[in-house]
């Protein structure tokens, strides 16, 4: 599952020039994963595939599946775990990376790597929590106030998009409607539990214990950025996504049938994931920051019932087109210029293979 510590530079990408923070992360690497994908030309029925450390990789590669997936198709994947994907992509070492739709632009313009967005894996979870004694009801009785964020890039993109739409507030750092304070993400909630901040942009598998115990609680009904645009931008999708499948165009158009064993590959790890939430969650609690059996029960119900995960992950046209609207969204609030083009995407969904 695509980990939210890495800012990304969109350099002249946004139109407001957002300076992105860089945090490091903290996890280690994924069970099963080696060392550097290897930096030699792509090859037919290898699959270079760079990801951060994730559960359901995780969890196809210790019980066997990703081996016998490999052994059944005669496809072999090359895997490093690390948080910087986009470094690997840039230098040639990775056929396939994760990213979150929205900063497809950035990755192209910083790898100046022609890209596609093949697959879907989970929606952006961010939500805006404040303390459980606060009254507001949303950002815009909190202007002026200290809201923490990992990053200025990131998800922060999604809401300063859905802000400026929804109350016409700017989340710009140093010129804003707000006082950005830029914190490590995995103390964000605990800051603002101590009242050192006033809000955050915050995601619940890493606030769990805060949530848990409630002394914070999430504005909008508990949405997320995704969910919030679905409703006020295109009803029924289940994006932005914090994660999809980018690969370079040139790899696409000559590895077809790869393409399409890597997207079978990982339609079985979601079909997975919905039989054994549950284990997965208990297996590996360090990708939902979580430790004590207390705050592994309280994940397992949030995500039973909050799951930023997706059925499927091949989509149609009118999911691309769906997608594509967050940067009608980012343009028409300027936090992206108009220069900047929607990522291309590859419907897959209902075509044979």
């Amino acid at each position: 599952m695509r980990n939210p510590l890495r800012g990304r530079r969109l350099r002249s990408v946004l139109a407001w020039g957002l300076a992105a923070v860089t945090v490091a992360g903290t996890a280690g690497c994924a069970a099963g994963l080696g060392g550097p994908a290897s930096s030699r030309a792509a090859q037919d029925g290898v699959i270079r595939f760079t990801f951060a450390p994730d559960p359901v990789w995780d969890y196809m590669n210790d019980t066997g599946l990703l081996e016998e997936f490999e052994q059944q198709n005669g496809v072999r994947i090359e895997t490093s775990a690390t948080w910087d994907e986009f470094g690997l992509f840039a230098g040639g070492h990775a056929d396939i990376i994760s990213s979150a739709s929205f900063e497809v632009p950035g990755l192209e313009e910083q790898t100046e790597r022609d890209t596609v967005v093949i697959g879907r894996y989970n929606s952006e979870r961010s939500r805006i929590l404040v303390r459980a004694d606060d009254p507001a009801q949303s950002l815009a009785d909190l202007k002026g106030k200290r809201l923490g964020v990992f990053t200025t890039v990131s998800g922060t993109l999604v809401w300063s998009a859905l802000v400026k739409e929804l109350h016409d507030l700017d989340l710009r750092s140093g010129e804003g409607d707000f006082d950005l304070v830029v914190a490590d993400i995995q103390n964000l909630s605990n800051l603002l539990a101590r009242g050192e901040i006033d809000a955050c942009i915050c995601y619940p598998d890493l606030s769990a214990r805060e949530l848990r115990e409630q002394t914070v609680r999430p504005l909008y009904d508990g949405k997320s950025s995704a969910e919030l645009f679905a409703e006020t931008n295109a009803p029924g999708h289940d994006g932005p996504m914090g994660n999809v499948f980018v690969a370079r165009r040139d790899w696409v158009e000559n590895h077809p049938r790869e393409v399409s064993e890597f997207l079978d590959l990982w339609n079985r790890g979601l079909a997975e994931w919905r039989a054994h939430r549950d284990e997965i969650i208990e297996r590996y609690p360090q990708h939902f920051a979580v430790e004590s059996p207390v705050d592994i029960a309280f994940m397992k119900d949030y995500v039973a019932q909050h799951d930023w995960v997706v059925d499927d992950v091949r989509f149609d046209e009118q999911w691309a087109t769906d997608e594509s609207s967050i940067f009608d969204l980012m343009r028409k609030t300027g936090v992206i210029g108009d220069d900047v083009k929607d990522p291309d995407f590859l419907p897959t969904e209902g075509v044979d293979k």
